[in-house]
C-alpha cells in the first residue's frame, strides 16, 4: 500500500471589516513630560532670541516730577504759591518724630466718664415658665449656666432665658459664638451702669 499523504486544511481567519488591532497608546506621564520639555524649550529660544521682555531695573528709584502752576490771585485765594521739593528717600522712623499730635483735654476727659457696660446673652422669651425651663435644662446639658428673669411688659408676663454677666464685650462675643456652635439662638443685651 501506498502511504496515503495527509493532506491538511490550513485554517484562514476572515478579516472583519470595522475591527483594527489593539492600539498602544503612551502612558499619560510621558504626554506629561513631553508637554514640559516642549515648553521648557521653546522658552529657553524665546528668552535667548529676545522674545521675552527684561524685568525692570529695582535699584532705579523714580523721581517725582513736580509741576509749577500759576494761581491767579483771587479773593478767595490769598495764599502764596507753595513749592515741593522732591525728597532723596523716605524714612518713616525719622518723619515720625517730626510729627506731632495735639489732643484737646476735653477728648481725654470724655474717655474717662465713660460708664462701663454690663452684658447678657438672651437666649429666648418665652410667656410659659414651662418653656422656658426646659431651654435652661438644654443650655444647663451643654455646660453653660443659665437663668432666669421674668418680667411684666403690657400686661404680660414673659419669662427670658439669660447668660451673664459678662464685663467684657469680647468675652460675650466669643460665649455667644460658642452658643451659636451648639445650636442656641443668642442675642447679645447691653445694660449700662
Amino acid at each position: 500500500m501506498a502511504a496515503k499523504k495527509k493532506v491538511s486544511k490550513k485554517k484562514t481567519r476572515r478579516k472583519v471589516a470595522g475591527r483594527a488591532g489593539p492600539k498602544k497608546r503612551l502612558p499619560g506621564w510621558i504626554l506629561l513630560l513631553l508637554g514640559m520639555l516642549f515648553g521648557l524649550v521653546a522658552a529657553v529660544i524665546g528668552y535667548v532670541n529676545g522674545w521675552v521682555p527684561k524685568p525692570d531695573n529695582p535699584n532705579n528709584k523714580p523721581i517725582a516730577q513736580v509741576r509749577e502752576t500759576k494761581k491767579e490771585n483771587t479773593v478767595e485765594d490769598n495764599s502764596a504759591d507753595l513749592a515741593i521739593e522732591p525728597k532723596d528717600s523716605f524714612n518713616f522712623y525719622t518723619t515720625l518724630q517730626d510729627m506731632e499730635v495735639e489732643i484737646d483735654a476735653e477728648d481725654l476727659a470724655q474717655t474717662d466718664t465713660r460708664k462701663p457696660s454690663t452684658y447678657y446673652i438672651q437666649l429666648g422669651a418665652f410667656k410659659r415658665l414651662q418653656d422656658a425651663e426646659t431651654l435652661k435644662a438644654k443650655v444647663a446639658f451643654s455646660g453653660v449656666s443659665a437663668f432666669i428673669e421674668s418680667n411684666e411688659v403690657k400686661q404680660t408676663i414673659w419669662h427670658r432665658v439669660r447668660i451673664g454677666p459678662y464685663k467684657s464685650s469680647r468675652k460675650v462675643d466669643v460665649a455667644k459664638r460658642n452658643l451659636l456652635k451648639s445650636g442656641f439662638n443668642a442675642m447679645i443685651i447691653r445694660q449700662k451702669q
